[in-house]
């Protein structure tokens, strides 16, 4: 297996979020899992939510398992009050 790790750090917003997926997509690219490291989130928005939804989606459809991992517990508060926790972050 093919594994590839990065980090991501900063706001992940409306401004943000297009090099963010451009950024998994990439580094996807002909790996079997890719580990994101998301210690570094200082803030989301529904946008940023958004992006990790489509994230799961883009890079699982393309064969590529996506882990994103190191959460802070702030930003594990807003995926379970949304409900998509489990969708974002596997067991």
């Amino acid at each position: 297996m093919h594994e590839k790790q990065l980090s991501y750090s900063g706001s992940l917003d409306m401004a943000t979020v297009s090099h963010f997926l451009e950024t998994l997509h990439q580094a996807g690219h002909g790996v079997d899992k890719l580990v994101v490291d998301m210690s570094g989130v200082t803030f989301i928005d529904s946008t940023g939510v958004r992006g990790l939804v489509t994230a799961k989606q883009q890079l699982l459809s393309g064969e590529c398992d996506l882990a994103l991992v190191g959460f802070s517990q702030e930003i594990l508060d807003i995926l379970d009050i949304l409900g998509i926790r489990e969708l974002i972050i596997e067991p």
